[in-house]
């Protein structure tokens, strides 16, 4: 048993997941497994893939289990899956800033074998909400865009648990994007604008208080603004 504690020491260390082995092929199909806080704190999202089975025709099942702490006599519980065929889980009822870190397993069952793979993560560390919604343009007098959007739906709590955003733009033909923020509001004003010209806006969200990382961009704005003079 110790030496399995020391490799989820390892793994919380920072080296990559494990996995354990069993049966000819699987050494090289274990499930590559990462987590997702989207909709923080209501549930963390975990996904994993695996390489196409060489000669089988059988699907592979998974068995998805979850622990708060490294301890391996810790009580486990179901990471919720739809079907056990399913690629994805979810682990609902957060613990929100624990001092320690949830541990999940993932098993994958396979007609000749079994593989696993076990990741440690922290919620706050894995946060990265989805991309904001819904950017539009609107022109302002004096050769200025004025820039709504919404929080992504998937955020639960916009109001409690805050966002801040960025907001690139980018003039169409210019070579790069300029970007401004963080921007607390889910509106902006931009200014001195060209006139005649057109304008491609991308917004970005993340935690308030820098926890995890910032989403993707949101699609761009959904209709360029020609100003006049």
């Amino acid at each position: 048993m110790a030496p399995r504690l020391l490799l989820i020491f390892a793994l919380w260390a920072g080296c990559s997941p494990c996995s354990g082995r069993e049966g000819p092929l699987a050494a090289t199909i274990q499930p590559r497994v990462w987590c997702q806080a989207f909709r923080y704190p209501i549930a963390v999202d975990c996904f994993w893939t695996l390489p196409p089975a060489a000669n089988s025709t059988r699907p592979t099942s998974f068995i998805a289990t979850y622990r708060l702490g490294v301890s391996a006599h810790g009580e486990s519980w179901p990471c919720l899956q739809q079907t056990p065929e399913a690629t994805s889980c979810t682990i609902p009822d957060v613990q929100m800033f624990s001092m320690v870190p949830y541990m999940l397993n993932v098993t994958a069952l396979h007609p000749w074998g079994v593989s696993s793979s076990f990741v440690p993560f922290v919620p706050e560390h894995i946060i990265k909400p989805d991309p904001p919604e819904g950017v539009r343009l609107s022109h302002l007098p004096g050769q200025q865009l004025w820039v709504q959007w919404e929080p992504p739906r998937t955020w639960p709590f916009p109001e409690i648990f805050s966002l801040k955003y960025r907001v690139r733009y980018k003039r169409h033909g210019a070579a790069r994007f300029r970007q401004v923020g963080p921007i607390e509001a889910t509106s902006f004003t931009l200014r001195a604008v060209r006139p005649q010209a057109r304008y491609c806006i991308q917004v970005a969200a993340q935690d308030l208080t820098d926890y995890g990382e910032s989403s993707d961009w949101s699609l761009p704005a959904t209709a360029s603004v020609t100003l006049g003079k």
